[in-house]
């Protein structure tokens, strides 16, 4: 061993015992203090960062995929292009609106999320998050989409679908008249000017809601009229009745439908009921199991504006079937959002063949916003895709603001602790200045007495860092193992997350040990430019 190492260890010690000073030790516990502080809120963090993400991408997709306007029927379209890419690991569509659930007296506004049987497996995390039911139910056997005719407002972008391809001014103005003007009409005798029909405006939200309830009444006044028709003959319903065995004759087993006749109204067998799934916390609310029935209603039903059924029928809510309970873990889901098959969704929000975007699930989810940025150009200016961070900037970005400003806040426990180590080596300095001078005159460089007392500042660090390392990891295990509970209400999550992530360890190492090394140059610096005279003067 040097003997430069020899006296920095020696000055560590106290001069009475062959332990370490006082002052060493209160610098060496002002050092793991601040190293097991800095690695628990890393820890915390991290963790707060990483259960927002996954809860996010639990019930979300990595990119979505929407169209500027109202309707987007040519989602199948979009399907086929975006499926091909070899990033997308599954896509589905889907469509969403707010409604109210009710069970009973008890009801609650939520977020109804049509999608596809296919699309829960492939790209959403549904299926690993039930805690009761299953999946299964959800889309009723050989239910198919509303049909509707082709919209002419898809045309209504072919004009910058044409500025994309650059197919020329002619086709630009083909394609803002919709592709489909007439051509002028001239008279015969030839001294006519030529007439162009000019294509019509198209009509306002509230002038098609108008035309459709002056439809909806004509219907209801149709329906009240008396429909006299022939009257079945007793042996054409006995002839009916006779290929039907007693099973199928019996009544189903179902209070609620009992019920409903007793009232005048029979209500659908609850086996017939479309299949619905509701968070944990939204099923403990309205007192909802597994098999219940329940009843979506519209918000339109509130403003008197019914929903339609093909047939001119009015409906202002539909009844569904619980057949699971899911908890993503996330307040705002379990509270709020509830999964239906996407044709009972466009049949409910009276949408025909439309849904609200397509989502995708990627393989690697760090190509998200590039993929989404190549959607984009690939479908044309009518579409416009959304990566996942895109979805939730506010919220990531306020986790990353609050993470950088906490690390620096702890971070400031160190830097005390560092000034610790400072005027410990000074005090030193002071102490030693006799024995520096001789150190010197005996042919000491000054590069031997700056490591000297570096050394001393190097060893406090190293093992106060340690320590802060053993303290800070027992205590993150610990919060790990216990689940530390939280209010969901207000955290929005339900216990305290941590990360045990070796990267936090290592940086939260490297911080502790720059700035005890760092904080060690100022008195080491003095005491090697100290001259052997300075140090001999008053002996």
């Amino acid at each position: 061993m040097s003997y430069s190492l020899q006296i920095g260890v020696r000055y560590l010690r106290s001069k009475k015992r062959a332990t370490v000073s006082m002052i060493t030790l209160i610098s060496i516990i002002g050092v793991a203090l601040g190293v097991a502080a800095l690695l628990a809120v890393l820890s915390i963090t991290t963790g707060f960062e990483k259960a927002f993400r996954d809860k996010v991408l639990g019930v979300n997709a990595h990119v979505l995929v929407l169209k500027y306007g109202r309707e987007f029927r040519d989602y199948r379209e979009v399907l086929s292009i975006v499926g091909e890419m070899p990033d997308v690991a599954g896509i589905a569509p889907f469509s969403i609106n707010e409604m109210m659930l009710t069970k009973g007296e008890r009801r609650a506004v939520v977020l109804v999320k049509g999608v596809t049987p296919e699309g829960l497996q492939t790209v959403l995390d549904l299926p690993h998050q039930m805690i009761a039911g299953d999946l299964k139910g959800l889309r009723r056997p050989g239910f198919i989409p509303t049909q509707t005719t082709p919209q002419q407002a898809d045309k209504d972008w072919q004009w910058l679908r044409n500025i994309r391809d650059k197919k020329g001014d002619s086709l630009l103005f083909e394609g803002v008249r919709g592709g489909d003007e007439p051509e002028a009409e001239v008279d015969q005798k030839g001294d006519s000017p030529p007439v162009v029909d000019e294509p019509g405006l198209r009509k306002t939200f509230w002038q098609d809601e108008t035309e459709r309830r002056e439809a909806q009444r004509e219907a209801e006044r149709r329906a009240r009229r008396p429909n006299i028709g022939k009257v079945a003959k007793p042996d054409d319903i006995e002839a009916m009745l006779g290929d039907l065995d007693d099973d199928e004759l019996a009544l189903p087993d179902d209070p609620a439908w009992e019920a409903g006749l007793s009232q005048g109204g029979a209500q659908e067998p609850v086996d017939a009921l479309p299949g619905i799934i509701v968070g944990k916390t939204l099923a403990e609310d309205l007192a909802v199991e597994v098999g219940d029935r329940v009843r979506l209603i519209s918000p339109l039903a509130a403003l008197g504006l019914a929903l339609s059924e093909p047939g001119g029928a009015s409906t202002r809510s539909r009844e569904f079937r619980v057949i699971g309970v899911f908890q993503a873990g996330f307040q705002e889901y379990d509270s709020g959002l509830v999964y239906t098959d996407l044709f009972e969704a466009q049949r409910l929000f009276d949408e025909g063949d439309n849904v609200t975007g397509v989502e995708l699930r990627v393989h690697d989810l760090d190509t998200s916003y590039e993929l989404a940025r190549r959607i984009e150009q690939d479908l044309g200016g009518a579409f416009h895709s959304l990566d996942w961070s895109e979805l939730n900037r506010n919220l990531f970005t306020a986790l990353e603001v609050q993470k950088i400003a906490l690390t620096l806040v702890i971070a400031t426990i160190i830097f005390v602790a560092a000034f610790n180590v400072i005027a410990t080596l000074i005090m030193i300095v002071l102490e030693k200045k006799r024995e520096i001078a001789i150190l010197k005159a005996m042919g000491a460089t000054d590069a031997t007495v700056l490591g000297i007392f570096m050394l001393q500042g190097v060893v406090v660090g190293v093992i106060g860092t340690l320590a802060g390392v053993l303290v800070g990891g027992g205590l993150i295990l610990y919060l790990d193992k216990i689940h530390f509970p939280l209010d969901p209400k207000v955290y929005l999550i339900d216990h305290l997350p941590v990360v045990v992530n070796p990267t936090v360890f290592l940086i939260t190492i490297g911080i502790a040990l720059l700035i005890c090394t760092v904080s060690t140059i100022a008195p080491s610096w003095w005491a090697a430019r100290m001259l052997p005279v300075e140090g001999l003067r008053y002996e």
